[in-house]
Order: C-alpha cells, then sequence, then structure tokens
C-alpha cells in the first residue's frame, strides 16, 4: 500500500509540469479540520481567473488519505480587500482506515478486532483566501464537504469539515 501511495504522489507531482501558464506559483502547508493534513498546490492563470491543483495528504483513524482538489480562485473581494480571494473547487479522495468500529447515521457498529477499510469519496471546496503581499504566505478559512464509501457498505456524509489553512508560497 504505501508503494501505492508513493507512486501516485511521484505521478501528480510530475504531472504537475503539464499546467500551462506564465505565472506559476506554488504552495505547501497545512490544514486543520476534521480532515485537516500537508498539502502541496499549483497555482495558475486560467483565462479570468486562477486554476489551482491540489493534493493533501491526511491521517486520521490510523489510516491515510490521498485528496486531490481543483481549486477556481475567482477575482479578489475588492470591496473588503484587494488581497481577499474567494475560491471553490471540487475533487476526490481514496485511502484507508483501521477501526474496530464504523459509524453510519449516529449508529455504532463494531467489529471483532481492527479491521482493513478502504475508502473512496468525492470533495467540494469553498474558501476565502488572503494573500500577505510583504511575505509569502496565505492563511485560508475554508469548507470541505465531503461523501465517502467505506468498503464494508458504509457511507459518511460530512457537510460541514470546516478548516484553517496556513501555506507558504513559492
Amino acid at each position: 500500500m504505501k508503494k501505492t501511495i508513493i507512486s501516485i504522489l511521484l505521478i501528480s507531482l510530475v504531472s504537475s509540469g503539464l499546467l500551462r501558464g506564465q505565472n506559476v506559483t506554488k504552495q505547501v502547508g497545512l490544514r486543520t479540520g476534521y480532515r485537516g493534513g500537508i498539502f502541496y498546490q499549483l497555482t495558475s492563470d486560467a483565462g479570468n481567473a486562477e486554476a489551482g491543483y491540489q493534493a493533501m495528504l491526511s491521517f486520521n483513524n490510523n489510516g491515510i488519505q490521498l485528496t486531490g482538489l481543483k481549486i477556481i480562485y475567482e477575482t479578489s473581494i475588492s470591496e473588503i480587500s484587494p488581497d481577499l480571494f474567494f475560491a471553490w473547487g471540487y475533487g476526490g479522495h481514496l485511502g484507508f482506515i483501521y477501526s474496530d468500529h464504523v459509524g453510519f447515521l449516529g449508529e455504532r457498529y463494531n467489529f471483532r478486532g481492527d479491521r482493513f477499510c478502504p475508502l473512496v469519496g468525492a470533495d467540494g471546496w469553498i474558501s476565502a483566501e488572503y494573500r500577505f503581499r510583504d511575505i509569502p504566505l496565505n492563511v485560508s478559512l475554508n469548507l470541505k464537504p465531503f461523501v465517502e464509501i467505506t468498503v464494508p457498505a458504509f457511507v459518511k456524509i460530512m457537510p460541514g469539515d470546516l478548516g484553517i489553512s496556513v501555506s507558504y508560497v513559492f
């Protein structure tokens, strides 16, 4: 499983060179929240907006999830600040957990010992991001709702994965 995750990360980093744009910015950072983790993002101009591609690695429930997102940055919210940007996006995630139980609709279903549970899901993204001009730092308040299916046939819906992201821009 480790080889598969490392292969996916390498493929995403190598294929990131396919972004065609004059100004490509890279970010690396941390996201808090229910499904927080470390992320790497590439952003470039795309018509009247900016498009970003984010890969995030999360660790929870004794497992690992890899999330890929496409994020569209609309024009800045200049009425408030020219450095404040609204963004929306979509993507998906896959991974696994080791757990002795699974929750579904407020109920808890117990297993006999820990069980390997692969999962796959779809993600959304809405954020307000502030970009500092004098230092290479971005801070974002974001909402990442998701739906996932865990292989023992359980569906998890998380409409309110609210988080704060802090990233270094280079």
